[in-house]
């Protein structure tokens, strides 16, 4: 592991020398690390978030012991280790759940952690542990003072439900008698009170991390003005909705000529075919691994990418921050950032942001949205995910074009994605199999055909502007171009009788067996235009290695 920089080891004297700001600057050049050690560890990016606030707090108080202040990044990754591996055991020993642990452990505002409602006791009694550290007392009264804080967003009954049983450790049946009460009643109580007292703690976390990382330089607000106009508006009848949402912002980085047909070719999402293998739901379209095909996409566009979560899970308030800074970074630099779900499970833009009021403005093909902070990354799916174009990144067109074809030769074959899902041609085998058992979905089969015929038809107009683009390889792309037509043809029939979002009766016996039919054909002229797709890439990287 590399040795501390020049930097650090000054940062280090500081904060030996009583420097609480030199802290607060060494933690924010490496909790990143610090959270990634940890999440590698437990592989639960919550219990993650915990373990960096323990671990900090430790390297605080024993920075002292530190005899090699070059080795400061080794001996950091050790703590971090170490409180994983402790937490982990104490989750494998534990009989039940420990209440509070989701607040107790994290100390929320970053400068203490517990691990049991007895230590909360003995601070709500006023019997501090290691009365004769100055350092850890301060700590454990800020953490009391915050856990105050945080729970006035809970009405005073509520209050006083949380409070005798995550301090008091009283049972339901206990509070039910002593608020005349049912226990039912209770279980609702405490259940809001957590989800509650969550929230809170989400909300006072980040706006810790806006303050923490807004330097001189960033603007405290920022908003990029919309364009208007045909092109404008284009994106967002798109039904693949990351192309859209590249088309726009490639508007704001400099490439406003390119053409929905250009996106969508040379990202490969007009190739592109995902289902959820037994029942065709509406998720299947957007369940693949985003993170490289997106990026593999943008440099074919010619552009560097960057990204912050993986829309997957709703965000740590760690984690959510990221996000935040992210799109703010992007904003700042005049270009909206691409987001996962602003409105909708579907991609949008992020074209400002206000760090007084707490909020992001965003907008998708349904609308636009003023978004709080702590909001982020919580809609319908669950999940934050953030894209920025970060910097120009020149290509070749035709090194560009070669691949994307082979991008899209890559996804037919059958590329890695999430369990229960697949990907190109073996998506029509399964599609084909959820008719025969009659498991269809009806609105996630209507709208992943949608997706589908939108996206052939795109790819067929790509390969014949390629067709006018490359004279060695024009027959070829030709060609090409006609099975994918044929594809989108077959699909738009099917999806005739799937119509979204009515959805039609895709399990009726006769109707699934027509489907069925349908989908053979499409599959078929699919896998003819793939064999095609190879040897038009071939003819180009021909000339490319010429």
């Amino acid at each position: 592991m590399a040795e501390a920089s020049a930097e650090d080891l000054e940062l280090i004297v500081r904060v030996r020398a009583g420097d609480q700001a030199a802290f607060g600057e060494l933690v924010r050049k490496h909790r990143t690390k610090a959270f990634e050690w940890a999440r590698r560890i437990t592989r639960d990016p919550h219990m993650a978030e915990d373990i960096v606030q323990e671990a900090l707090l430790r390297a605080f108080l024993h920075l002292g012991a530190l005899t090699d202040m070059g080795r400061f990044l080794p001996w950091l990754h050790r703590i971090v280790r170490n409180e994983a591996l402790m937490k982990l055991r104490k989750a494998e020993h534990a009989g039940k759940e420990r209440t509070f642990t989701a607040l107790a452990a994290t100390g929320d505002a970053g400068q203490v952690a517990w691990n049991d409602v007895d230590s909360i006791l003995h601070y709500m009694a006023g019997r501090w542990d290691d009365g004769n550290e100055p350092e850890r007392r301060l700590a454990q009264e800020e953490f009391l003072a915050t856990l105050c804080h945080l729970l006035r967003c809970l009405t005073p009954k509520e209050r006083a439900v949380f409070e005798a049983h995550f301090f008091e450790q009283l049972s339901p049946a206990e509070i039910a008698r002593l608020f005349h009460t049912t226990t039912d009643n209770v279980y609702q109580s405490l259940s809001r009170a957590r989800h509650k007292v969550k929230e809170e703690r989400t909300r006072l976390r980040l706006q810790d991390y806006v303050r923490e990382q807004r330097d001189e330089a960033m603007l405290a607000k920022a908003v990029v003005a919309l364009k208007k106009g045909r092109g404008s508006a284009e994106w967002k009848r798109c039904k693949t909705s990351f192309a859209g949402a590249v088309h726009a912002v490639l508007t704001y980085a400099g490439e406003g000529n390119r053409s929905l047909t250009d996106v969508m070719g040379l990202t490969a999402q007009a190739f592109r075919l995902t289902v959820e293998e037994e029942r065709i739901d509406a998720s299947g379209p957007a369940m693949y691994f985003w993170e490289s095909k997106f990026h593999d996409g943008l440099s074919n566009l010619g552009f560097e990418s960057a990204h912050a979560g993986d829309g997957g899970s709703p965000p740590t308030p760690f984690l959510l921050n990221e996000a935040i800074s992210h799109a703010r970074r992007s904003i700042v630099r005049g270009v909206p950032a691409i987001a996962w779900d602003v409105g909708a499970p579907e991609f949008g833009i992020v074209y400002g942001y206000d760090d007084e009021e707490q909020q992001l403005y965003a907008e998708d093909a349904k609308g636009k949205y003023v978004i709080p902070y702590d909001r982020f990354g919580r809609g319908e799916s669950g999940g934050v995910f953030v894209l920025s174009v970060t910097e120009p990144k020149p290509i070749l067109e035709r090194e560009a074009t070669m691949n994307a074809l082979e991008m899209a030769v890559r996804h037919a074959y059958g590329e890695m994605t999430f369990v229960g899902y697949v990907c190109g041609l073996p998506a029509y085998d399964c599609w084909i199999e959820a008719f025969r058992k009659r498991r269809i979905d009806g609105i996630g089969n209507a709208y992943t055909l949608g997706i589908a015929v939108e996206a052939r038809g795109y790819a067929a107009r790509f390969l014949q502007e390629l067709g006018a683009k490359y004279e060695d390889a024009a027959a070829l792309a030709l060609e090409a171009a006609g099975h994918y037509k044929k594809v989108a043809d077959v699909l738009g029939r099917i999806a005739e009788k799937f119509p979204f979002p009515a959805a039609g009766q895709p399990n009726e016996p006769l109707v699934a067996e027509e489907a069925i039919v349908l989908l053979k054909q499409a599959r078929a002229a699919e896998e003819a235009g793939v064999r095609v797709l190879r040897q038009v890439a071939g003819k180009l990287s021909e000339e490319e290695q010429f």
